[in-house]
C-alpha cells in the first residue's frame, strides 16, 4: 500500500513537472501600475524629494548657544583666596535672530522641497509614458510578426500552388523560381520583425523593473480613445497644477525667499550673554558670588561685500526661473498641438485602412487568386495582390502603434490620464511623507 502511494506521488509530481506554464495576461493599465511601483527611476526621485524635505528644518534652526566654564582674575600663584575677584565663572551665550532671515531662509526649503515633489510628480508620469509606449512598442512587434508569420504561410499556399503547375505542365519554371524566392525574402523580413518585437519586449522590461518580467507574459491591446477634432480641449488641461510648472514656480519662489534672507543677514542681530561666578573666602571673609548679563548688537561691516551680493545672486536665479517657467509653458502648448496633429493624422490612417483599403485588398486578392487557381491569370498578379495586402496589413498596425504612441506622449505632456479615459496610477509619497502622515 505504501509503494502504491509513493508511485502515485511520483507520477503527480512528474506530470507537474511536465505541464506547460500558463501565460498569464498583462495589459495596459497593469504594466502602468507595475512601473509606477518597481521603476527605479521613479524611486530616485522621491529619493531626491526626501532629501530636500530633511533640508528645511536646518534652514530654519537658530545657531547652537555657547557654554563657558572657566576662572576669573586668578593671580600668577594659582591661589583662589587672595583676591576677592578671583571667582569660578559658568557662562552661556545665545545669538537671537531677530531679523527674520532664518524664516525666509526656511520657507526657501520648503520652496525648494515642494519644486523637487513636482519633479518627482513630473518623473512620474514620464516615466509612465516611456512604459505607455513600450508597450505599445512591444504589442504591435508582436502584431506585425504575426502578419508576417500570416503572409509566409499564404506564400507558402502559393509556392505549392506553382510547383504542382509547374509538374503538370500548365506552369512556367520562372514563376515557381520567383515564388520560392520572394517565400525566402519573406523569411528574412520575419526574421527582423522577431527580433524588433524581442528588443521591445526587453524595453518593457527594464520600465517594469524586473528582469524577464514579461517575457511569458501575453499583452492585452492597448485600448485607443477618440482624438478630438481640435486641441482645444487638451489645451484647457494644462493648468498651475502641472507638476512641471509647479515646479519653476516653486524655484522662482525658492529663489525669491532666498534673495531676501540674504539681504535680511546684513541686518544687526542680536548678542545675549548670562554668566555666573562663584567667589570663596578671602582673608576669612566669605565674598559673594557674582553674575553678569549682555546683550550686544551685530555690527555689519561686511555685508555689501558678502549678503548683498548673495542676494543679488538669488534675485536673478529667480529671474531665471521665472524666463524657464514662461517658455515651458509656450513649450508644453506647442508640444501639445504637435502631438494632436499626429494623434489625429493616425487616427485617420487607422480608420482608412481598417475600413477601406484592407478590406478592398482582401478582395483583389481573393479575386486574383481565383483566377489564377482557375488559370486565367499568371503568377505576377497574385504575387502583387499578395503583396499588396501584406504592405497594407503592416500599414494598419503601424498606424495603431502610432497612434498609441503619440497617447503615451500626451502622457508626459498633460501629466494626466483621464483625457485619454485612463485612470493613471497616483505618484508614490515618499518615505518623509509617509512617514508624517
Amino acid at each position: 500500500m505504501r509503494s502504491l502511494v509513493l508511485r502515485a506521488t511520483c507520477a503527480l509530481a512528474l506530470l507537474l513537472l511536465e505541464t506547460p506554464r500558463v501565460a498569464r495576461g498583462l495589459d495596459l493599465p497593469g504594466a502602468l501600475r507595475e512601473v509606477a511601483a518597481a521603476n527605479p527611476t521613479l524611486q530616485g526621485r522621491r529619493a531626491m524629494a526626501d532629501a530636500a524635505r530633511a533640508r528645511i528644518a536646518p534652514a530654519g534652526a537658530w545657531p547652537a548657544p555657547m557654554l563657558e566654564v572657566g576662572a576669573i582674575n586668578v593671580p600668577v600663584s594659582g591661589r583662589f583666596d587672595m583676591d576677592p575677584m578671583t571667582m569660578k565663572m559658568v557662562g552661556i551665550s545665545q545669538r537671537l535672530p531677530v531679523t527674520g532671515a532664518l524664516g525666509l531662509a526656511k520657507r526657501s526649503a520648503t520652496a525648494a522641497r515642494n519644486a523637487e515633489d513636482a519633479d518627482a510628480s513630473l518623473a512620474h508620469y514620464e516615466v509612465l509614458s516611456q512604459a505607455w509606449q513600450g508597450y505599445a512598442d512591444a504589442y504591435y512587434a508582436s502584431r506585425l510578426a504575426l502578419a508576417a508569420g500570416n503572409h509566409h504561410a499564404a506564400m507558402q499556399q502559393l509556392v505549392s500552388a506553382a510547383s504542382t503547375r509547374y509538374q503538370s505542365g500548365s506552369g512556367r519554371l520562372e514563376d515557381l523560381l520567383r515564388a520560392q524566392a520572394e517565400q525566402a525574402r519573406l523569411l528574412a523580413e520575419s526574421a527582423d520583425m522577431q527580433a524588433e518585437a524581442t528588443a521591445a519586449r526587453g524595453r518593457l522590461e527594464a520600465l517594469l523593473g524586473r528582469e524577464g518580467a514579461t517575457a511569458g507574459d501575453t499583452l492585452a491591446p492597448p485600448q485607443a480613445a477618440p482624438v478630438p477634432a481640435t486641441p482645444g480641449p487638451w489645451l484647457a488641461a494644462i493648468d498651475g497644477t502641472h507638476p512641471k510648472l509647479r515646479a519653476l514656480q516653486a524655484r522662482v519662489d525658492r529663489w525669491t525667499l532666498a534673495g531676501r534672507s540674504a539681504r535680511r543677514m546684513a541686518w544687526p542681530d542680536l548678542q545675549a550673554g548670562f554668566s555666573y561666578g562663584v567667589r570663596g573666602t578671602v582673608m576669612g571673609v566669605k565674598q559673594d558670588n557674582m553674575w553678569t548679563g549682555t546683550l550686544g548688537v551685530m555690527l555689519p561691516l561686511f555685508a555689501r561685500s558678502r549678503e548683498l551680493p548673495m542676494g543679488a545672486e538669488m534675485d536673478a536665479m529667480a529671474r531665471s526661473a521665472e524666463a524657464d517657467l514662461r517658455e515651458a509653458t509656450l513649450d508644453l502648448s506647442q508640444r501639445l498641438r504637435a502631438t494632436h496633429a499626429r494623434a489625429l493624422a493616425a487616427q485617420r490612417r487607422v480608420g482608412l485602412y481598417a475600413d477601406t483599403i484592407c478590406v478592398a485588398q482582401t478582395r483583389a486578392l481573393a479575386a486574383t487568386w481565383s483566377a489564377y487557381t482557375s488559370g486565367s491569370s499568371d503568377l505576377a498578379r497574385v504575387l502583387e495582390a499578395m503583396h499588396a495586402q501584406y504592405e497594407d496589413d503592416i500599414a494598419l498596425e503601424r498606424a495603431r502603434q502610432d497612434l498609441a504612441r503619440t497617447e503615451g506622449e500626451l502622457v508626459a505632456i498633460l501629466a494626466r490620464g483621464d483625457v485619454l479615459g485612463v485612470t493613471l496610477p497616483a505618484p508614490t509619497a515618499s518615505a518623509n511623507e509617509r512617514t508624517s502622515r
